[in-house]
């Protein structure tokens, strides 16, 4: 998890926003982070978007939530909905959508490194057409359709764009219990107390994904958790977990997490359980859907799960903070509550039929992603290649016999579209080597590409084993007389294999051909960073102490940063241009 921190958050609505800060502001809280807030009038989004002297501006936020309700985009035909004919509504949808698009430029222009959030729309479900909604041309819900797809195209087009699915919520929680008409008579606003909590936690998840808050690991259980009964008594034919009955709300469930291990999330498994008993089920039971290529990692075995916790977190190289446990035994959760207060352990439903519900909303809420990356569909696979890549601990080779049998293959290159979603990804969340744990958006990162004074890069890693997929990021600011390293940081999963100098070598060789005189390093201190405190001073940098943290010079007309002999380089050349 990142840092505690503050943000600085505009709330803009075609109805009534005020209520929702306080719940905003508890679940932001609850989080580690620290809302301030900035309140647009009732209705009067686009005069605060509009007027570049408005004090919308004058904030400046971080973040932007426009909240643009259906009953307000659509209003007139919800009205008078024989008025419209099919075309008509088409456009009318196509209009509102084309309103936030050009909405949307407009901030992009004027705020580029600030976050947005839209939300899909919705109709009430009872209006006056009644059955002839579905049964004759005319339909008030084709129109948000309509918008709700123009609406995705706007946020795939424009980084630092992000939705909320309003709509979805709205079904969840009930129309009846999601509108309250006294607020809306009294206050002008959409929403009940209950929704409008439900939209602050989704908004707070939100805005703390966008600041790399999110967990990794789901660490399991598996007697009465991924299957009913218990292996080492009922055996593998008496364990319940199949097409039917209780056996299929395990099967359910496993199916869901199966859904997020594809999407990145780690999975594990920390049982006490006899391992042979536990594996059979895993490798051969007809209705598993968890197989053993699908967990990261493993402890299977009669030690407490506290320690296997904290060995599971060494062995996958992450912190205790990003792990999730789920146990349906009580006595075991409250045990790894006291004794590893850093895991999450959340309660877990009695009724295995609610376990599927509970594990979707925990990931609504804590495993938030706006974009899939070619690593975090990658990612199971590269945590069990990581296994294979660790050095030898005894023996006559060397650690650089050991380098260099891995046949590493290191590719930098300058940020660009396709890679600036996995670059803002990467500032977000990785803690441990990161030299000054500034988390950036793709907003931030696509601004920072396209600057004159700075330059953004990419390293990605490929080995003997596989595709590690691009793990280091470097950013820089510059100008004739230095580079200045505002970012420098690696994945957990390449840490202590040279890649980091590597990197290091290639920033401090292009500084020099561009004439660069001098090379700028900074490390501010957090709690998880102290491993790569010297880095800098073990590549030659001198420092000089600051009352934050520290700035480290190498002086490139004097001294080099050496290439690791072991790495095949592929490099792409950057335009900089330096005034």
């Amino acid at each position: 998890m990142s840092d505690s921190s503050k943000v600085r958050i505009a709330l803009l609505a075609s109805c009534t926003i005020d209520l929702i800060e306080k719940p905003l502001g508890t679940a932001l809280a609850d989080r580690g982070i620290a809302g301030e807030f900035w309140i647009a009038g009732f209705g009067q989004y686009r005069q605060a978007l509009i007027d570049p002297e408005s004090a919308f501006y004058r904030f400046a936020p971080d973040v932007a939530i426009l909240y643009l309700d259906g009953e307000d985009l659509f209003a007139p035909l919800l009205e008078r909905p024989l008025d419209f004919t099919a075309a008509e509504r088409k456009e009318l949808a196509q209009q509102r959508a084309a309103e936030v698009g050009e909405l949307v430029a407009l901030l992009k222009r004027n705020l580029p490194r600030m976050s947005v959030l839209l939300n899909t729309s919705a109709v009430p479900p009872l209006h006056v057409l009644g059955s002839l909604e579905h049964n004759s041309e005319f339909s008030v819900q084709d129109a948000a359709a309509t918008y709700n797809e123009e609406l995705r195209v706007i946020a795939r087009q424009n980084p630092g764009i992000a939705i909320i699915d309003a709509a979805a919520l709205m079904a969840l929680l009930g129309y009846a219990n999601w509108h309250d008409p006294r607020f809306w008579h009294l206050a002008r606003s959409r929403w009940s107390g209950a929704a409008t909590r439900l939209l602050a936690r989704r908004y707070a998840a939100a805005i703390a994904a966008g600041r790399g808050q999110m967990w990794k690991c789901i660490v399991l259980d598996l007697d009465n958790t991924l299957w009913g009964g218990i292996v080492g008594e009922d055996g593998m034919e008496g364990i319940r977990l199949g097409e039917e009955g209780a056996g299929l709300a395990f099967r359910e469930f496993q199916n869901e997490l199966l859904n997020l291990q594809r999407q990145g999330v780690l999975l594990a498994i920390c049982s006490k359980n006899n391992p042979e008993d536990a594996m059979q089920v895993i490798r051969n039971h007809p209705s598993m859907r968890l197989r053993e290529e699908h967990f990261a990692a493993m402890r299977i075995n009669w030690e407490d799960k506290a320690t296997n916790l904290r060995a599971l977190a060494a062995e996958l190289n992450i912190g205790l903070d990003s792990i999730v446990f789920l146990d349906d035994n009580p006595v075991e959760r409250s045990w790894v509550r006291e004794a590893v207060p850093e895991v999450h352990v959340p309660d877990w439903p009695a009724d295995s039929s609610s376990f599927k519900t509970a594990l979707l909303e925990l990931a609504a809420e804590r495993f938030v992603k706006f974009a899939l990356t070619v690593e975090d569909l990658n990612r199971g696979e590269q945590y069990r290649q990581q296994a294979r890549r660790r050095p030898p601990a005894v023996g006559n080779a060397s650690l650089e016999d050991f380098y260099r049998s891995l046949q590493m293959r290191a590719t930098i290159a300058p940020a660009n579209a396709s890679t600036i979603p996995r670059i803002a990804q990467l500032t977000q969340k990785t803690n441990q080597f990161n030299l000054t744990t500034r988390r950036y958006t793709e907003a931030d990162i696509t601004a920072l590409a396209a600057s004159v004074h700075s330059a953004v890069y990419s390293l990605e890693l490929d080995d003997c084993f596989g595709r590690n997929g691009i793990v280091g990021v470097a950013i820089v600011r510059y100008n004739r007389e230095a580079w200045t390293i505002d970012t420098f940081l690696l994945s957990c999963r390449v840490m202590g294999r040279t890649v980091e100098k590597a990197f290091l070598s290639y920033i401090a060789d292009t500084a020099r051909r561009w004439g660069a005189r001098k090379l700028i390093g900074e490390y501010y201190p957090t709690a998880k960073n102290a491993p790569v405190a010297v880095f800098y001073r073990e590549n030659g940098f001198l420092a000089r102490e600051e009352s934050s943290g520290t700035l480290w010079e190498l002086d490139l007309e004097q001294q080099t940063v050496a290439m690791p002999a072991w790495f095949e380089l592929t490099t792409f050349e950057d335009k900089i241009h330096v005034g």
